[in-house]
């Protein structure tokens, strides 16, 4: 799992550091993204999530304040605070500091799909076993 480049919602992804090498701490996981996309409104009730953007633009929304970043910009979100993302129009790249255990839903929803794909219920509910819970399910990662 560490250091494979795997594709997630069209988003590719490498785990740098795994939570079992983290001490159970956290997760580094580095996010490419294609322009415009980005999850559903969710929580973190392991941890704090923090990201440190690396090319493009974000839009974060956290506790009811928009927020862009641009290159060399970070932002931590701590847990159990409502926040999603959406990528700028020229797409990015991201450091993610990730709640332990988050990068299993990352690589397991990345498995399904390439098995031929995930239910949106079936992919919150493997979320929420990994530390992420989804508080509204519109805009995710482009689903209407």
């Amino acid at each position: 799992m560490k250091n494979v480049p795997f594709t997630f919602h069209k988003t590719q992804m490498i785990i740098r550091l795994t939570t079992q090498e983290t001490g159970g701490g956290y997760a580094v996981i580095e996010m490419e993204h294609v322009p415009s996309v980005g999850p559903a409104l969710h929580v973190h009730p392991r941890g704090c999530e923090s990201f440190v953007v690396m090319e493009g633009s974000y839009t974060f929304f956290a506790n009811e304040v928009e927020t862009t970043l641009h290159p060399g910009e970070a932002i931590a979100i701590p847990a159990y605070q409502p926040h999603r993302y959406r990528v700028g129009p020229e797409g990015g790249k991201l450091l993610v500091i990730c709640p332990p255990g988050l990068e299993r839903y990352f690589w397991t929803i990345a498995e399904r799909q390439r098995e031929g794909g995930v239910e949106l219920e079936e992919e919150f509910a493997i979320a929420a076993e990994h530390g992420q819970d989804f508080l509204d399910k519109s805009g995710h990662w482009g689903h209407r």
